[in-house]
């Protein structure tokens, strides 16, 4: 794949895909909750693509929170450089067997419950993608019945790219 890369601040990116998700989150009696750091650094990223992700990321999240609990955005700098950005849930959670499987294309945790509840098996796999792609890591934490945490790293921009 190739992106359309350019400086991002990851505090401007987050708070969009987090205006997405407000309204699902109340319509859902969902509490959602945004802790940025305000001084991120910039990250050099494809929007579209990141927000696709996020996207992705978010909607599982409400997806597979119930009424009544909670989804939360948050971002901080690693002390490698790297942004960590963590999309959690106190949700139905995935089973232990199913995590190390969670990424690959087509799979599902529940067949019968990810059918109607509409999802191909193809978003995670997608997200793991774009994340590789722009030189960052993705993964997933969670415990069944208790809640999930994904989260991603991306690279910062070199000096360079931001002194312009």
């Amino acid at each position: 794949m190739r992106f359309h890369k350019q400086p991002l601040k990851p505090i401007e990116v987050l708070e969009a895909a987090a205006d997405r998700f407000r309204f699902q989150c109340q319509q859902k009696n969902i509490d959602f909750h945004l802790s940025l750091k305000e001084d991120l650094p910039r990250i050099y990223a494809a929007r579209d693509q990141i927000d696709q992700v996020l996207d992705n990321l978010l909607s599982n999240a409400v997806k597979y929170t119930p009424e009544g609990h909670s989804v939360s955005l948050s971002a901080r700098q690693k002390a490698d450089g790297f942004v960590e950005v963590a999309i959690s849930d106190t949700g139905i959670g995935i089973p232990q067997k199913d995590l190390e499987r969670i990424f690959e294309r087509f799979y599902r945790v529940d067949k019968a419950r990810s059918r109607s509840m509409g999802g191909t098996g193809l978003g995670l796999a997608i997200a793991r993608e774009i994340v590789q792609a722009h030189g960052g890591t993705i993964r997933m934490e969670s415990r069944y019945r208790e809640g999930t945490t994904v989260r991603i790293t991306l690279p910062p921009c070199e000096p360079e790219v931001t002194s312009s």
